[in-house]
């Protein structure tokens, strides 16, 4: 019975939730009680208000059954800011990428890290890394620094050490580059037809400078998309040539590689989520995100624990994961 909990534990650390609604539901409680869940991701859905915020925040932090969750949530500036009032609205950021001051990024980063840190939050998916290199892309555009992938990890870097600064774990995304797509994810699986050469050289270039040299990426979000030319198979959520071969053995990364969102249309009108979790684990993946649906959040629970009894991957795999949510939450906290 014990070695059941502690692998229950295991796998839920794994996972980031969200929800409908102003409170936590029942269901997510219940769930909470028996896995242990890793972390929540709150949207402009969950918060009403400054004092209700506060409330909802108290009340996560409470969960997570001896093991404080990460609370995230996308704070980009411009179009992705999903928190109230007083919170403070950047423009765009593509905006700071024009006025390419490092000592601005800082203070960006700070002060969003400062409020988030304030009201409860420790996890921001942000900063976007991609490059701003497609006028047709319809998801990224102006929430890109730049097209100039050197500006974008001078930028990134400083913008990073403000929230590091400020307690909050910055999340770089979506790995390997979503910027040159004409596609968004949300609603189909986009393509990118950029070959490895060029992806080294640039679109990837800000995670190697943020991996390799501090402040040092404690998270990257991987990209629903397919880049045939490096993987003629898999989208990069689930490659092992993307994830395993080139994120952790070519760019030394170590921190925690974390799906998008497992509910996009890329993923549930193609591979399915319960496939998508199962292959995403194969190629490296330590945290699924599912944002809304519970059943599909207990189909991601369910299909790990399958995998784990099915002696697929031995007891020190999932330890290695477990420890890996566990050190990331444990230097930032």
């Amino acid at each position: 019975m014990a070695q059941l909990t502690h692998l229950k534990r295991c796998i839920g650390q794994r996972v980031i939730f969200g929800f409908d609604g102003h409170k936590v539901p029942s269901e997510i409680n219940l769930l909470d009680e028996e896995w242990g869940l890793g972390g929540y991701i709150l949207f402009k859905r969950n918060l009403a208000d400054f004092e209700q915020l506060m409330n909802l925040n108290d009340e996560l932090w409470t969960m997570g059954q001896g093991t404080p969750p990460f609370i995230g949530v996308d704070q980009e500036g411009g179009s992705v800011h999903r928190v109230p009032e007083p919170f403070t609205v950047f423009p765009d950021m593509s905006q700071m990428g024009v006025l390419n001051s490092v000592s601005v990024a800082y203070e960006v980063g700070a002060v969003m890290g400062r409020e988030l840190t304030a009201t409860g939050f420790n996890l921001n998916f942000a900063p976007v890394l991609d490059l701003n290199t497609n006028d047709d892309n319809p998801i990224i555009g102006r929430r890109a620094m730049s097209a100039d992938e050197k500006r974008v990890a001078a930028l990134a870097c400083a913008a990073i050490r403000g929230l590091h600064d400020n307690s909050i774990i910055a999340c770089g995304k979506h790995f390997p580059g979503h910027g040159d797509t004409r596609e968004d994810s949300h609603l189909t699986l986009p393509v990118c037809d950029l070959d490895l050469d060029r992806l080294r050289k640039r679109e990837m270039f800000p995670y190697c400078e943020l991996i390799q040299k501090p402040p040092h990426l404690d998270m990257v979000m991987t990209a629903h998309v397919n880049y045939p030319k490096v993987d003629p198979e898999n989208m990069a959520t689930v490659s092992r040539r993307i994830i395993h071969d080139i994120l952790r053995l070519e760019l030394g990364f170590k921190g925690l590689v974390v799906t998008d969102d497992l509910e996009m249309k890329a993923v549930t009108d193609t591979i399915g989520i319960e496939d998508a979790t199962r292959m995403a684990l194969a190629a490296g993946t330590d945290i699924f995100l599912v944002c809304k649906s519970l059943d599909e959040q207990v189909a991601v629970l369910e299909t790990l624990m399958k995998e784990a009894e099915s002696g697929n991957y031995p007891k020190h795999v999932w330890e290695r994961g477990y420890r890996r949510v566990r050190d990331v939450k444990a230097r930032h906290f």
